[in-house]
């Protein structure tokens, strides 16, 4: 089609124009399928570019943005750099809320205590400990992350001091002070099982950030195509309802204890709502 394009201009147009439109074929060929696309079909579909995300392309690009990473942590400036980010500039509100509020949350845990324990649940090669030894230095982390094999095998290499677990049932074989999914529930299909197990890993509060969520519609499924941050993959994942979301922790004896703002609002194309990342804080309802 392209090749025809410009055949066609050549034998049309003068030279410079010729060039001009090779350059919008060019950059035309090179636009890809929207980031977030809603998925009527759900979980049923079958695009076999749909990889997920136990990719060594993940690892190796978090393994390359990892120096990057580690300095912007360092020293006083604003916490305002994605893990994610391709440059060490790129400085967003929508981090900084996000790891400002997760100061709160990790404060209120190591409330009058030495020492915590924390599972992160899809918490990739242990971004968040890094996080929470800059946040709260005067505190012992005994940090756990479960994730997918490779990213488990890189945080070990990057943070051996830390616990990665590729096993749900070892992972979940203890309880936690506090209990982390960030942006990560809403990629696992059964997220109603997962937030059965994580409320009941946790002994005092349990903590969902990141989480893609709609006010009106029912929750729905869109694909993810995180190209521009580099991974060559694609992931299907939820956008839930705000409503059934709370109502079924609710079930589950957790008490909400403040919701929290972030500031993401990805557009998802063809969705029924265009929704927003919230955070929410949980603990186990207290009988009497």
């Amino acid at each position: 089609m392209s090749r025809t394009l410009t055949r066609i201009a050549r034998s049309l147009l003068p030279p410079l124009a010729v060039d001009l439109v090779r350059g919008l074929v060019r950059r035309l060929s090179s636009v890809r399928a929207p980031e977030w696309e809603y998925v009527p079909s759900g979980w049923r579909t079958n695009d076999p570019r749909i990889k997920g995300w136990n990719v060594q392309n993940v690892l190796d690009t978090q393994r390359a943005k990892w120096p990057h990473f580690l300095e912007s942590v360092r020293g006083t400036g604003p916490l305002g750099l994605s893990h994610e980010a391709l440059k060490s500039y790129e400085h967003d509100y929508a981090v900084h809320n996000t790891y400002m509020t997760y100061a709160y949350v990790l404060a209120l845990a190591a409330r009058k205590k030495d020492r915590i324990s924390l599972l992160d649940w899809g918490g990739g090669i242990g971004h968040y400990y890094v996080i929470s030894r800059v946040l709260l230095a005067d505190v012992e982390i005994e940090y756990h992350c479960k994730d997918l094999r490779i990213l488990c095998q890189g945080g070990r290499e990057l943070l051996p001091e830390a616990n990665f677990h590729e096993s749900e049932e070892e992972c979940f074989g203890r309880t936690y002070d506090l209990v982390l999914a960030s942006s990560s529930l809403h990629y696992s299909e059964d997220w109603r099982q997962i937030v059965r197990r994580l409320a009941s890993a946790t002994h005092s509060y349990l903590y969902i950030t990141r989480l893609p969520i709609v006010h009106q519609a029912p929750s729905f499924v869109v694909v993810q195509r995180p190209y521009q941050h580099g991974y060559e993959t694609e992931y299907l994942g939820w956008f839930l309802n705000r409503q059934e979301f709370l109502a079924h922790l609710n079930t589950l004896q957790m008490e909400l204890l403040r919701e929290f703002l972030i500031q993401e609002r990805p557009y998802v194309f063809k969705a029924p709502e265009q929704g927003e990342y919230r955070g929410f804080l949980f603990r186990q309802r207290q009988e009497g």
